[in-house]
């Protein structure tokens, strides 16, 4: 374990020592404070919503970790390369899994570090709207298991291309696909394939304060499964050169 935590701490400080990261954050405070502001407009005369008016801004975190996700998980293996580091780091004795989870774990607590900024805001929220604690959690719930799913998924894209502009397309792309599938149809074949598929619809139901065992599952799952590739890719490179 301590491997693994040195590995994230590592990318963690590189993280915060360059100007992306920062650029990032700026980006997600922007946007989350832009349709924070947005909401509370609607509490002053705007026209009514039966949706909890913490929901219409928690919700849209999700679109926009789809366009800033990347931008984090692009570097996790592609810049190692870039600098030249990638081969130190299949030489050293660090096992696979270590390597792959000590980066993923990184990836994961720097989007972690942008939704936890969203925090203030239901808390201003209170004070002028009802603000459900369990319906909260529940929308934070599924905002870190959309990170967990998006952060697993750049880790392994970032292994598969040399460039890390090439690693940020292809997550972006992969992960835009994973949410137009959620809105292909809603009867029939095409229905249930973009339900069970698609991950705006298993994403909606958290911010509703419905916590499912299927939605879990999805997202650990698919987690779970882009790690078992990255660790896959990774162990065929150390076996081939």
């Amino acid at each position: 374990m301590s491997v693994i935590w040195a590995i994230c701490r590592r990318d963690l400080v590189a993280a915060f020592t360059t100007p992306l990261a920062w650029l990032v954050l700026a980006c997600w405070t922007m946007l989350v404070d832009l349709t924070f502001w947005l909401t509370l407009s609607r509490v002053h005369g705007g026209p009514g919503s039966d949706t909890p008016l913490f929901v219409e801004s928690l919700s849209s975190g999700v679109f926009y970790l789809i366009l800033l996700a990347p931008a984090i998980t692009m570097n996790s293996f592609s810049l190692e390369r870039v600098h030249g580091t990638m081969q130190l780091l299949m030489t050293v004795p660090i096992r696979e899994h270590q390597l792959v989870v000590g980066k993923f774990l990184s990836a994961f607590l720097m989007l972690a570090t942008l939704v936890a900024a969203t925090a203030v805001q239901p808390v201003i929220l209170s004070f002028i709207s009802s603000v459900p604690g369990p319906q909260l959690a529940s929308g934070y719930l599924g905002l870190l298991s959309a990170s967990a799913l998006f952060a697993a998924l750049g880790v392994w894209i970032s292994l598969l291309v040399d460039s890390p502009v090439a690693a940020y397309v292809i997550t972006f792309a992969v992960i835009a696909v994973l949410m137009l599938v959620g809105f292909v149809g809603h009867e029939g074949v095409l229905g249930r394939i973009s339900e069970t598929l698609g991950l705006w619809p298993r994403a909606m139901p958290f911010f509703r304060g419905e916590v499912r065992l299927g939605n879990i599952a999805y997202f650990a799952g698919a987690a779970v499964a882009f790690l078992v590739l990255a660790h896959s890719v990774l162990t065929a490179r150390r076996l081939h050169g």
